[in-house]
Parts: C-alpha cells; sequence; structure tokens
C-alpha cells in the first residue's frame, strides 16, 4: 500500500491525495491482478476520482462483476457468489450466520458430497453392466437399493429446508389478526419496538395494512397490522378489511389476537391456511394466560413462541447443518431427487440397466448446475444481476 496524488489525465489537476493497496493474482478477490484505490470522503471527491479513472480508459463494474470475475477464476463457486450477495443484505443475525456458513462451503461440501454419493452408486451399476461374470458375481439389488435410499434420503432431507431456507432470506410474513380493538397495532408497536402503527380505543381506527420488518429471536420477519375483521357498512373500513383477507392468504403466520374467548375463532381459524398463534391481549386489565404490551407480560415467551413456528426447522438444526436458500436451488434439487425416484422406477420396471442410469447422470448434472460447475451466462447474468456495483 502507498499514498499517491492522482491527477486528472487531461487537464493534470489534482483530484485527490488517495491510497493505493495492490493485490496480485491469484491471491486478490476475483483472482486477478487488482489495485484498489480509496479516496476520501464525501460526494464531490469519490465522484471526481471515478471520472478521471473512466476519463484515463476505465470502466464502471457491471452489478456484482467483482464477484463474477471470482466465481469465472475459480475462487468460488456459485452458491458462495450468493451466500456473498446474502451477506451485504442480511438484516438479522441468523440471516448474517446462514451467509456466512454458505460462503465457508457448507452447502457446497453437502452437495459434493451428496454428488459422490450418486456417482458411487453409478459406479456401481456401470460394473455390474461390464463386468457381469466377475468371480464375486453381479452386484446385488440389496447393494443397488441401499446406496439408493441413502442418497436419495440426503436429498430429500436438504430439500425439506427450503420452505425456511428461503423464508429466512425473505423473511416471514407474519399478520397481525383478529377482531376490531383487540389489541393488534399495540402488539405490532411492540414486537417492532416502535411506534408505528395508530393506537386508540376507537374500534376500527386502522383502515389500512401497515408492514415493517423486525427482527424476532434473531430471525426476519415482516410484521403485518390488519384492520379489524367484523361486518361494516363503512365503506373505506370494508375496503381495509379486503386487504386484511389478502394478506391472511399470503401469510407465512397469522398472530390472531382476541382479548377474551371469541365465539368467532374457529370460523376464522377455517378460512386460514398459514400456522396461526392465538394470543390472549390485554392480561393487564382482563387477567388470564397471554400477554400485556403495557406491562410486557407475555412479550419474550411470545417472541420465542413466533420464531419456533416460523423457523422451527433452523431452529433444531443450528447453524451447522447446511440449508437451502434459494427458489434455484430448491428447483435444482427437486430435479435431482425426480432423477432418482425415475433411477428406481426404471430399475424396478426391468428397464436396461444402461438405460436407468441415465437417471443418475441427470441428477448429477443437476447438482452440477446448481454449483455452478458448468454454468450457462443466462444463469450468471440473472444470478449477478442483483449484486450492488460494488461487489
Amino acid at each position: 500500500m502507498f499514498r499517491a496524488r492522482l491527477l486528472h489525465p487531461d487537464s493534470r489537476e489534482p483530484v485527490d491525495d488517495v491510497l493505493a493497496a495492490c493485490f496480485p493474482e491469484p491471491h486478490s478477490y476475483t483472482g486477478e491482478n487488482v489495485v484498489e484505490i480509496s479516496t476520501h470522503g464525501g460526494l464531490v471527491v469519490p465522484a471526481a476520482a471515478v471520472a478521471a479513472l473512466v476519463a484515463a480508459g476505465a470502466r464502471p463494474a457491471a452489478p456484482g462483476e467483482f464477484t463474477r470475475r471470482a466465481v469465472l477464476s475459480g475462487k468460488m463457486d456459485l452458491l458462495q457468489a450468493e451466500a456473498t450477495a446474502d451477506l451485504i443484505d442480511a438484516g438479522s443475525p441468523v440471516q448474517r450466520r446462514r451467509a456466512l456458513q454458505q460462503l465457508d462451503r457448507g452447502l457446497s461440501n453437502r452437495l459434493t458430497a451428496l454428488r459422490a454419493e450418486i456417482l458411487e452408486l453409478e459406479a456401481l451399476i456401470a460394473y455390474d453392466i461390464d463386468f457381469p461374470e466377475e468371480d464375486e458375481g453381479p452386484v446385488s439389488e440389496t447393494t443397488v437399493r441401499r446406496a439408493w435410499c441413502v442418497v436419495r434420503d440426503r436429498v430429500a432431507d436438504l430439500l425439506k429446508t427450503a420452505p425456511e431456507g428461503e423464508r429466512l432470506r425473505e423473511g416471514a410474513l407474519l399478520v397481525i389478526a383478529g377482531r376490531p380493538n383487540a389489541g393488534k397495532s399495540s402488539l405490532f408497536n411492540a414486537l417492532l419496538g416502535t411506534e408505528r402503527a395508530i393506537v386508540t380505543e376507537i374500534p376500527g381506527t386502522t383502515r389500512d395494512a401497515i408492514e415493517a420488518h423486525a427482527v424476532i429471536e434473531g430471525f426476519p420477519f415482516r410484521l403485518v397490522d390488519t384492520a379489524g375483521l367484523r361486518d361494516s357498512d363503512e365503506r373505506i373500513e370494508r375496503l381495509g378489511i379486503e386487504v386484511s383477507r389478502k394478506y391472511l392468504a399470503a401469510a407465512d403466520l397469522v398472530l390472531f389476537c382476541e382479548e377474551r374467548d371469541d365465539p368467532e375463532r374457529d370460523a376464522f381459524l377455517a378460512q386460514v391456511q398459514a400456522p396461526v398463534v392465538t394470543v390472549r391481549t390485554k392480561v393487564d386489565l382482563s387477567g388470564g394466560v397471554g400477554v400485556s404490551v403495557v406491562t410486557g407480560t407475555g412479550i419474550p415467551e411470545l417472541r420465542r413462541r413466533l420464531a419456533e413456528v416460523a423457523f422451527g426447522t433452523l431452529l433444531a438444526l443450528g447453524d451447522v447443518e447446511p440449508v437451502v436458500t434459494r427458489a434455484r436451488h430448491r428447483t435444482a434439487l427437486e430435479r435431482a431427487l425426480v432423477e432418482l425416484e425415475g433411477f428406481w422406477t426404471a430399475r424396478q420396471s426391468g428397464v436396461d440397466a444402461a438405460a436407468a442410469a441415465t437417471h443418475l447422470r441427470a441428477a448429477v448434472a443437476a447438482l452440477d448446475d446448481l454449483i455452478g460447475a458448468i454454468t450457462p451466462e443466462d444463469v450468471l447474468d440473472r444470478v449477478f444481476a442483483a449484486f450492488c456495483v460494488g461487489k
């Protein structure tokens, strides 16, 4: 690292005193020779420095270009590149830890191991085809089935993490619902940790859905305070109730608030597809089991319960086991699982062994696509399109 004077190439006018750090290949982030120039902060100086470099022949980087170059030079695989973006975007402790685990090849290593197990199964089939008369005899059906069951179950187990893994990236949509004046907005504010929703004693105060991001027990949530559910002749309130029902249909988790036993609770729950946590509000006034935003009673227990319901699988796995966090991952694993099932179906149906084994080769190809072993340009374009320009 050395100090230098940055001059504009045309006017030779001084732009800034900068620090230049050299990173020789192959040890740089991209695997190429890289020079990093640090300017003073603010708005004018960095912009003038970039303009001078462009005038000298440089060009602005495309979104994700540095990480893309790192993938193309073999410094990281596609899963690690996605983890880099997730780490930058992390808004909760669990998101950060999961991104770091994937950046450290946690998911990559698991997929590489699965790929090797499928290839070993394919080798068993190939041995049986090429050397059927060996002294040890043909490979037994029990041996093939055991190897197939192991890898099939491991792919299926990894796929089971996809719903909560994808939810972890986006944040669980938690919809707070209930009758008017049931304490929904107060609970919304308490979970959020700030006065975001207006709270009054007048039923029907909330006329529209209010959405905000919150971190609960380290996990990301998108909290939605909805209009109270009731029959109403007031047009604006009816529109708000309709919006509430749309949020309920899309919810990952519903928090149903009631001051006392609600006779319409069962009818409401029957219409909701997402898991529901029912809470008795205002226990500082009415007593019973539940929460009070005034005294804080029950709030810590409620937060833990919400995290367990929305992210129970991830809580059970801890931070060690890899997790599928993107739709791209899930789609590739689903393809691999379909091909593994297809292999066994073909084998049980008496299909020629060589033909049945093509399903195993297709399963390996699906994992290769996921890791990025052979990645077409359009896939790279989609992966890096959402990156920030500086990465």
